[in-house]
C-alpha cells in the first residue's frame, strides 16, 4: 500500500490547480464576505489571470520584484480596486507577490500548520531573529513568533469568532459573531465572491513579511503564509555579533525609568541609534518582544509557553496605549522577562 503523503507534499502539487480554479480564492477578512461585489472588476481580474497563466510575462530579479511589491503597498486602494494588476505580474512570475492564498478547511490548516513548524529549527529561526534586528532584514524578524504560535496552538474545534454586542430593535445587547472567523486561531475560511480583494491582502501580506515585520497576534492565516515564504528566503550569514546588538538593545530598555511605557519606548530605542528601522518599525519590533515573552506584565503573557485566545487578551492600562498585547500591559517596572531570553537565545553559537 502506497505510504500516505503529508498534507504538505499534497497541497503543494495541486497549487497551480487551485490558482486556475473558478472559485479561486478565499479571504483573509471577514469582511470581505459581505462586501459589496463588483463582478465587472472580478470578471476582468479572472480574464487577466487567464491571459497570465497561458502567456506568463518574465521573471524579474528579487530586487525589481521587492520595488514592484513596495509600489503597491503604497498604491490607494480606491486605485488598485479599479486598475488591471499587469504593472505587478512580473513579481508574481518571480514569487514574491501572489494571485491569492491557499486556504484549507479549519482542522486541516491546524494539521498543516504543525506539519510546518516540523520541518523548522527553532535554533536557526532565533539566529535569523537576531540577524533582522541587527541588519533591519524584516523578513527575518517574525518567523520565530509564527512558530512558537503555531507550536502552542491547542487542537480546538472551530468557534466562531464574538465581534462584540449591539444593541438590538428591542433595545436589549444582542451579541454578534463573525461566522467565518475562528474565535481560538482567528482562522478564516469562508468562500469570497471577490477573487481581487484576494490579490490585495496577500500582498498587503507580502508587504508586512518583507517591509515591517509586522504579524498579527492572532492570525493562523498570517502566521502559515509567513513561514511559507520564509521557507523561500536565502539564509543569511549568521554571527555572534547579532546576539551582542540585541543585548545592547536589551540593556538600553533595562535602563530607561521605571515610568516607561511601550509607547514611548520606541522613541527611546530610535534615540539609542542601535536599530536602523523606522520608527514605526520599531513599534512593530516592540510588539515582537512582547510575543516573545522577553516583555510583559504579570498579568499578560505572549506566545512562546501558551496560547491565549484573543478574547483573553488584555486591554491596554491607558488608552493611549500604542503596542498590541502583552506589551499594551507592559511598563519598566514590570521588568524584562530574562528566562525567555534564555530559552530562546542560550547556546546558539555553540
Amino acid at each position: 500500500m502506497k505510504e500516505e503523503k503529508s498534507i504538505i507534499e499534497a497541497m503543494s502539487e495541486t497549487l497551480a490547480d487551485a490558482i486556475g480554479d473558478d472559485d479561486f480564492s478565499l479571504p483573509l477578512a471577514a469582511w470581505q464576505a459581505s462586501a459589496s461585489a463588483s463582478e465587472a472588476i472580478n470578471m476582468a481580474y479572472r480574464e487577466e489571470i487567464k491571459r497570465y497563466r497561458e502567456n506568463p510575462v518574465p521573471v524579474c530579479n528579487k530586487a525589481a520584484a521587492q520595488k514592484l511589491l513596495k509600489r503597491f503597498s503604497r498604491k490607494d486602494f480606491r486605485d488598485f480596486w479599479t486598475a488591471p494588476i499587469e504593472e505587478y505580474l512580473p513579481a508574481v512570475s518571480e514569487g514574491t507577490m501572489k494571485l491569492c492564498e491557499t486556504v484549507y478547511p479549519h482542522t486541516e490548516a491546524i494539521r498543516y500548520a504543525k506539519e510546518l513548524i516540523a520541518t523548522l529549527s527553532p535554533k536557526e529561526l532565533a539566529k535569523d531573529f537576531l540577524y533582522g534586528v541587527a541588519h533591519n532584514a524584516s523578513e527575518f524578524r517574525t518567523a520565530l513568533a509564527c512558530y512558537y504560535y503555531i507550536k502552542n496552538l491547542p487542537e480546538h474545534e472551530f468557534e466562531k469568532k464574538y465581534v462584540g454586542s449591539v444593541v438590538g430593535k428591542d433595545g436589549a445587547f444582542e451579541d454578534r459573531y463573525n461566522e467565518t472567523g475562528c474565535e481560538i486561531c482567528g482562522y478564516q475560511h469562508a468562500v469570497s465572491l471577490e477573487p481581487k480583494m484576494q490579490f490585495w491582502h496577500i500582498n498587503t501580506d507580502m508587504a508586512n513579511f518583507y517591509f515591517d515585520g509586522r504579524m498579527e497576534r492572532s492570525s493562523l492565516n498570517t502566521a502559515i503564509i509567513f513561514l511559507e515564504e520564509y521557507k523561500t528566503v536565502s539564509r543569511p550569514e549568521h554571527s555572534i555579533a547579532d546576539y551582542k546588538h540585541f543585548k545592547k538593545v536589551i540593556e538600553v530598555i533595562e535602563n530607561t525609568p521605571q515610568t516607561m511605557t511601550s509607547g514611548k519606548l520606541r522613541r527611546e530605542l530610535k534615540q539609542s541609534g542601535l536599530l536602523s528601522m523606522t520608527q514605526d518599525q520599531i513599534g512593530i519590533f516592540i510588539n515582537t518582544l512582547g510575543y516573545l515573552d522577553i516583555l510583559h506584565s504579570d498579568d499578560s503573557h505572549g506566545m512562546i509557553y501558551s496560547h491565549t485566545p484573543e478574547k483573553e487578551m488584555l486591554y491596554p492600562l491607558s488608552d493611549r496605549g500604542y503596542a498590541a498585547h502583552p506589551v499594551n500591559r507592559w511598563t519598566r517596572k514590570c521588568g524584562i522577562d530574562y528566562d525567555s531570553i534564555s530559552l530562546l537565545f542560550d547556546g546558539l553559537y555553540e
